[in-house]
């Protein structure tokens, strides 16, 4: 009776597993190469803002699905856009570049790559992956609006925040400083981007 009991309920279990499996992926994959011309990660932390450019990066689909996706971002390229008086921001583009902050000189590139994507509606989708920077991969999660039209895809971020000390960036924090409540720097950086692709 025993054995009968458990047999219908591991057949039961491998029924309903079945039944929730989530439904294979079919058709041609379709390589996007980004264009790193037209192409940027933009910033934001406390009243700054700029962007980073791309080094390299490519887009893979099957159908409407996103199923890979590799992106360089060359980190010495990081620009400030809101400072107007040239000597202050390169100051503060060279600190960001220092080993204060992201050590480009060691670690010229951060990646992301895709782990998974989840269509939401319409054209959004929810995209999981790693973002590694200073040789630190972590998890993040963002909402991103993808559109192809002919052999171009465009996929844009919402805005989405990521903690700096994860990647064990401390410098000028709350948690960490000890100077000057002047030089405190928020751990929350904001992040968006917009890439361009080119299908291959």
């Amino acid at each position: 009776m025993t054995r009968r009991i458990s047999a219908y309920f591991l057949l039961s279990f491998l029924f309903m597993s079945s039944l929730f499996a989530s439904e294979p992926v079919r058709g041609d994959t379709v390589e996007y190469r980004i264009d790193t011309a037209l192409s940027r990660l933009y910033w934001s932390c406390n009243i700054h803002h700029g962007y980073i450019y791309l080094k390299e990066g490519c887009i893979k689909t099957v159908g409407n699905q996103i199923v890979a996706a590799d992106v360089l971002f060359q980190m010495d390229s990081v620009f400030d856009q809101d400072i107007t008086y040239d000597l202050m921001r390169k100051t503060l583009q060279n600190i960001l570049r220092s080993d204060v902050f992201f050590n480009t000189k060691v670690y010229p590139y951060s990646r992301f790559l895709l782990d998974e994507s989840r269509l939401l509606k319409g054209n959004e989708y929810q995209i999981t992956g790693d973002l590694e920077i200073m040789g630190i991969p972590n998890c993040i999660r963002f909402h991103a609006v993808i559109n192809r039209k002919g052999k171009m895809l465009e996929a844009k971020s919402r805005k989405f925040y990521v903690n700096r000390l994860h990647w064990g960036i401390t410098s000028y924090s709350r948690h960490v400083a000890t100077s000057d409540k002047n030089f405190i720097v928020s751990d929350s950086i904001g992040i968006s981007f917009d890439l361009k692709a080119v299908r291959k």
